[in-house]
């Protein structure tokens, strides 16, 4: 009986143990490969809309999310009006949205870069305005598809990520599948 309560018991807490699931190094949102980079973690994408999502602690335990998410041609709107509902994410401005279009290796990706305030409660977005606030965005079109990647939060926490994000997109942009 004392074998079978303590195996018993070893069965229960063998989770509490066991290492956590490797992270990937590489994933795909559909035709294209991402490298996560170095401090992100993978983490099962919240909502319908989300292909992907990347975690990391930022400055002040401040959570930082990426997002990931894939629209079939046809769908998820233009290239424009993407960027036209992220600009109407803020109540101001600090300076005109940093658009740009380039071509860094197969596949058309346009970057944008807006500062100032973003506005709390809107789906998706932060409880509260954030008054100092930062939104990378990168619209990638392979293959008949658009795939949207997305990062908002306060300036001073994401400004740090800026190189690495410009790094992955520029990656994925670049490779065949």
């Amino acid at each position: 009986m004392r074998a079978f309560f303590a195996l018993s018991l070893s069965l229960l807490l063998a989770p509490c143990w066991a290492e956590p699931p490797p992270q990937p190094v590489a994933f795909r949102v559909g035709p294209l490969l991402f490298d996560r980079p170095e401090g992100w973690r993978w983490v099962k994408p919240e909502g319908s809309f989300r292909a992907a999502q990347l975690e990391k602690s930022g400055p002040g335990k401040t959570l930082l999310l990426m997002t990931f998410s894939r629209f079939p041609a046809g769908t998820g709107g233009t290239v424009q009006a993407n960027i036209d509902r992220w600009i109407r994410q803020f109540s101001h401005t600090s300076s005109p949205a940093d658009v740009r279009s380039v071509t860094p290796g197969s596949y058309p990706v346009t970057l944008v870069k807006i500062r100032g305030a973003l506005k709390g409660g809107l789906p998706g977005g932060p409880d509260k305005e954030i008054p100092d606030a930062l939104l990378l965005g990168a619209i990638l079109e392979a293959e008949g598809e658009m795939i949207v990647v997305k990062m908002a939060g306060s300036a001073s926490s994401l400004s740090t990520e800026e190189k690495a994000f410009g790094e992955m997109i520029s990656g994925a942009a670049e490779k065949r599948p």
